[in-house]
């Protein structure tokens, strides 16, 4: 068969290379070449910048005719798919179901975790203090939530009402959300003593945080994998999470499922851990061993055998294949400027590069509609327009 190629998409958000909005909240990664140069060595084959796009509920009519559109394409063409891979078995029934895709078409590969970033503190006290220190919060245990602008669908209202029943219990604690969020969580959180809403968190300090914690809760109403889950397993944090969806199959038996739709289950869940140390340590090791389960080694070996894809040697040839990522980048943005995109593409044809650059300097590196797409590539686009 021919080679399957390797394409991976990174998320921009203004310099940084950031992880998507719909897993963990917008999560500062790294420079974006920096990212793009280990990944190219790594073995892929093409790298597409994008832009991560956060949906407000004013736009969810709009998304939901998208998502409709994006059903009929899928029973088009499903019969040319050659297979598809899901992360859980919850996520293929849902394929199944809403999109008509047969089973024997998709394969269940679970995500992975980076065992050599995510790994439980050496003195659990010492990193609380420093991380709460540090984000000027009071040194007092805590649970932890990782969440997101779509507070709903993380069902974070309910999590704060099951705090402050903790609370009434005579529960001292702490709850801390991280994650990009919105004002209508702030109101909903008013000010309540305990509960510390915290931004866009470094991986490092995101790390900490979770390293900190007594216990991670994420009472989800809807997850498709759950990658904090398997974070904070990896660190030997046991988890509080919903009993529908990705969750049940992700932590096993190694914390607890709760009703997402109930608060009186999720604060009894929250209470009743904290309150048995020797059930909290023993859902600390067996967390500790079940995210052996999970690797992004295993995660790629079972990609590759499912595609039947064999490893090339690394690419020594990185500047050339920048190049081309960053030129795709500006012809795909010009797409805001249908009046342009025509003579630029004509250029391009003759691989005339100088009206695409120029445009990105007079205009498209200040608009505030493309300046997030092309500013990891600004220092590139001023050096080639002065080669050309």
């Amino acid at each position: 068969m021919s080679r399957i190629r390797l394409i991976s998409r990174l998320d921009i958000k203004g310099p940084n290379l950031i992880k998507g909005v719909n897993l963990e909240g917008l999560r500062v990664i790294g420079n974006p070449q920096e990212y793009s140069y280990k990944y190219y060595t790594q073995g892929i084959d093409e790298i597409i910048y994008g832009k991560e796009v956060m949906l407000w509920k004013n736009l969810w009519p709009a998304q939901k005719l998208f998502i409709e559109k994006e059903k009929q394409n899928w029973k088009q063409y499903v019969d040319k798919v050659r297979a598809i891979h899901v992360t859980t078995k919850s996520e293929l029934e849902e394929m199944h179901k809403y999109l008509g895709i047969p089973y024997d078409k998709m394969t269940i590969i679970p995500h992975g975790v980076d065992h050599d970033f995510f790994v439980p503190s050496k003195n659990k006290e010492k990193t609380r203090t420093e991380i709460l220190s540090k984000l000027n919060i009071p040194d007092q245990k805590y649970f932890l939530n990782i969440g997101e602008t779509n507070f709903v669908r993380k069902n974070q209202e309910r999590l704060i009402k099951a705090f402050i029943k903790c609370k009434n219990s005579g529960l001292t604690y702490n709850l801390i959300i991280a994650g990009k969020h919105t004002l209508e969580l702030e109101n909903i959180c008013n000010n309540e003593p305990g509960v510390f809403l915290l931004d866009w968190v470094t991986n490092d300090e995101l790390l900490e945080l979770i390293q900190g914690a007594d216990v991670f809760v994420l009472p989800s109403i809807h997850e498709g994998f759950g990658m904090p889950l398997v974070e904070a397993m990896a660190c030997g944090i046991p988890c509080i999470s919903s009993n529908i969806h990705s969750p049940p199959e992700v932590i096993s038996d190694c914390g607890l499922l709760v009703n997402p739709y109930d608060v009186s289950e999720i604060a009894n869940a929250m209470i009743s851990i904290i309150t048995t140390p020797k059930f909290l340590e023993d859902l600390s090791e067996k967390s500790l061993k079940r995210s052996n389960d999970f690797s992004w080694e295993k995660n790629a070996q079972q990609i590759l055998k499912l595609y039947d894809v064999d490893l090339k040697k690394p690419m020594d040839n990185f500047d050339y294949f920048y190049d081309l990522a960053a030129y795709r980048t500006l012809v795909s943005v010009c797409d805001f400027f249908p009046d342009k995109n025509q003579n630029m593409i004509l250029s391009l044809l003759r691989f005339d590069y100088t009206d695409i650059l120029n445009w990105a300097i007079n205009s498209g590196l200040d608009n505030p509609m493309t300046r997030d797409f092309l500013l990891p590539f600004e220092n590139w686009i001023y050096s080639h327009q002065n080669r050309n």
